[in-house]
């Protein structure tokens, strides 16, 4: 005959008790990370993270080497850029001709890169950055004019560049740019990959 398993009936705690014991876990929480002298909180604007060389910020348009190929209209995979018509004077013929150039819309697009890569003239590029604020969403939508212009940094001018160094002891620590390049090889910058 099989051995028949004995089941301990173990006391279940009552609603309040489970309810008192989890806010006192999450408070326990909240003080360990509001004592914690190793915070990383970005105090933004005031400060703002100095981004590495090849960041995919915003992407301006150099009309006078675009050639009208749509390669980036074409190559989007949210369909951000399109081509639209235009009325250009041509100097050597002295007439006026019909040309295509690219605009975007920042409602769709991704900051993926492709249509920077892709462009054989070199015509797209990108900013450093991309924390600007737009009022609505109409105008997030540039045309080919607006679109040429590489867009005002503001928290630059207000803020204090900072970056990420990671520490043997205390992980990662926010150092001004300044302090950064003054510990120079002694630290690795927080993501760097292998060491030097």
């Amino acid at each position: 005959m099989p051995a028949r398993p004995s089941l301990k009936r173990v006391p279940r705690a009552t609603f309040l008790g489970r309810a008192i014991a989890g806010n006192l876990g999450a408070l326990i929480v909240g003080v360990k990370y509001f004592i914690d002298p190793n915070r990383i909180t970005l105090l933004y604007p005031h400060e703002y993270i100095k981004l590495r060389q090849g960041y995919r910020g915003y992407i301006v348009l150099i009309v006078d080497k675009c050639i009208s190929c749509a390669s980036c209209a074409r190559i989007c995979p949210a369909r951000a850029i399109k081509m639209v018509t235009m009325d250009v004077k041509d100097k050597k013929l002295n007439r006026v001709m019909k040309k295509k150039y690219p605009v975007i819309n920042y409602n769709r697009c991704i900051f993926c890169g492709y249509c920077v890569d892709v462009c054989p003239a070199e015509a797209l590029y990108h900013v450093p950055y991309h924390d600007l604020v737009y009022l609505n969403m109409q105008d997030m939508i540039l045309n080919v004019e607006e679109f040429q212009k590489e867009p005002e940094f503001i928290t630059a001018k207000e803020g204090v560049p900072v970056t990420y160094v990671f520490d043997e002891k205390r992980g990662l620590v926010k150092v001004s740019v300044e302090e950064s390049s003054n510990q120079g090889s002694s630290s690795q910058l927080a993501g760097g990959g292998g060491n030097s």
